[in-house]
């Protein structure tokens, strides 16, 4: 693992941010759904294309600042920030190996992710449009689709699921 950019401390939290990261889910992703979004990472490889990036990795697609991707680009696994709907950039962090990849994924949680930004801005990217695991659980779908119009009617439906007797 490279990682290119520092974890935010959670020292350098407020504290509201500092309760907000206490109250993040710290149940490891585990080995199942780590190895699931590593195939359709393999299988949806971003490319660059005279400078632009195409292809499909797990990100959001709108204006301005969409928070951090996950990508398989050049043989690697990196995690990067994507603005405008195109990423990785700047790459945080890379993965040269799958087993390496899996592992550190499987072992992560919402609370952990939460941590992860570039080092420009850390504080105002503190769990902003992080990796979590519903993220996770929604780009293995076979109807994934990064625009943010469809996570948001993705995450009305698994809640209108969740909550029918």
């Amino acid at each position: 693992m490279e990682l290119n950019t520092p974890i935010i401390s959670t020292e350098m939290l407020t504290d509201k941010e500092l309760n907000i990261y206490k109250g993040l889910d710290n149940r490891p992703y585990g080995e199942l759904l780590a190895r699931k979004v590593t195939r359709k990472l393999m299988n949806n490889p971003v490319k660059s294309n005279g400078g632009y990036y195409s292809g499909n990795g797990l990100h959001f697609a709108h204006r301005d600042y969409c928070g951090i991707g996950l990508y398989f680009f050049e043989e690697k696994f990196v995690l990067g920030e994507v603005n405008d709907g195109m990423g990785p950039y700047p790459i945080l962090v890379t993965f040269d190996n799958e087993a390496a990849f899996v592992m550190w994924l499987a072992n992560q949680s919402n609370q952990s992710m939460s941590l992860i930004a570039g080092d420009k801005y850390p504080s105002s990217k503190f769990n902003n449009q992080t990796i979590t695991r519903l993220r996770l659980e929604w780009y293995i779908e076979d109807h994934y689709d990064a625009g943010w119009n469809a996570y948001c009617t993705y995450v009305r439906k698994r809640e209108e699921t969740q909550t029918k007797p």
